[in-house]
């Protein structure tokens, strides 16, 4: 009786512990797809809801912020930004720049069937759900450079993952929030060393640069990954 009683103990113990490692297991997916609903979520709401305020076109430089950022991951690098800041402001006004987290507009990238929604700033949640513009970079369309920075991602399709399909001549799509649209081509694509301040080469004076920006290769990024696209100018 008592053998018969120790065996159905370790048999729901051992039911139990199936199932803990089922959910486990399931866990990263049912993330994922939160994730993606958030994502669709916010494309939609960006798609829907056109700003009617100007987004500024000249914010503050950020100098030598390359140098900074050496060995650091995107999420670190937000917070080289943000103490950059104050030092890199201009002593004229300040510009008034979109509130961090704030929906600035959508990416599309044909090629690569790509449909991304970006918000100002590259805080561990938002790179999540969206791409981040590097709020201390030019905004994006206006003249300089513009750094828009994302997650890899592991999902084939998800975030920057097919980033490095990307060719000269390739178009590049941004909607802004305020309904303003606007094309890039690709002019170039680097594979640079974390410590490279490549990402931060400003274009020819008076033309308006987009530049996105990931880890590379996938699962080890050791590396920089950066596509470098002009505004098609009218």
């Amino acid at each position: 009786m008592k053998q018969t009683h120790k065996k159905a103990l370790l048999s729901a113990a051992l039911l139990a512990a199936a199932l803990a490692g089922t959910v486990l297991a399931l866990f990263p997916s049912w993330e994922q797809h939160k994730e993606q609903e958030q994502q669709a979520a916010l494309l939609s709401r960006i798609e829907k809801e056109a700003r009617q305020k100007e987004l500024p076109h000249e914010p503050a430089k950020v100098p030598e912020i390359a140098e900074r950022v050496a060995g650091s991951s995107l999420l670190e690098e937000k917070a080289i930004f943000e103490q950059e800041t104050e030092a890199g402001q201009p002593e004229k006004e300040a510009v008034k720049l979109p509130k961090e987290g704030s929906e600035i507009g959508i990416l599309s990238i044909p090629r690569i069937e790509a449909e991304l929604p970006v918000t100002a700033g590259v805080s561990e949640k938002q790179l999540k759900i969206s791409e981040g513009w590097v709020m201390q970079t030019d905004m994006v369309g206006s003249v300089g450079n513009a750094v828009i920075a994302g997650h890899r991602s592991y999902t084939s399709g998800q975030h920057f993952n097919r980033l490095d399909e990307l060719e000269a001549g390739d178009e590049i799509l941004f909607t802004a929030a305020n309904g303003e649209a606007m094309c890039f081509i690709v002019e170039e694509t680097l594979t640079v060393d974390p410590d490279d301040p490549a990402v931060f080469s400003l274009p020819q004076e008076g033309r308006a640069q987009l530049t996105l920006y990931t880890c590379t290769p996938i699962r080890k990024a050791t590396h920089r990954l950066i596509v470098r696209a002009l505004r098609l100018e009218e």
